[in-house]
């Protein structure tokens, strides 16, 4: 029984502060910035021991895509600088304003792609929302 415990805790994601469980609205979620802070260059991300700095001019392509986590479906979405992509997902504090935040610094993101995405529920999906390299190319 340890054992199925123990693989069922390792395929569970994470709850974080701002998790259903929390008495934070969804409007307070959407308002919270949570582990961003922004200027008009860039933004920095610290949560927990991670903390990095990034500018907007930097990066290079946005991927959004909807995991399949057996009982549950995460958005998670691929920043990419160059040669190294950072990671982060729905769960992490302050992700509904960093959503907004690109659909104002990057006009061309598909408005309604974090609705799109979500569909069908219980299957991969996958999009680039911003690719940098198309827009020099189409300019």
């Amino acid at each position: 029984m340890s054992r199925l415990k123990n693989i069922f805790a390792k395929l569970s994601p994470q709850k974080h502060e701002t998790d259903s469980t929390s008495v934070t609205s969804f409007e307070e979620k959407c308002q919270d910035l949570g582990a961003f802070q922004y200027d008009n260059e860039g933004f920095t991300i610290s949560y927990k021991d991670f903390s990095t700095r990034l500018q907007w001019n930097d990066i290079t392509q946005l991927n959004a895509y909807k995991r399949d986590l057996i009982t549950i479906d995460r958005i998670e979405m691929e920043i990419i600088v160059g040669d190294d992509c950072l990671t982060i997902s729905e769960d992490l504090p302050g992700w509904f304003q960093f959503v907004c935040r690109t659909k104002e610094i990057y006009p061309t993101i598909p408005k309604d792609w974090n609705n799109d995405i979500i569909q069908p529920a219980f299957a991969t999906t996958f999009m680039t929302i911003y690719d940098k390299s198309k827009l020099a190319s189409n300019g």
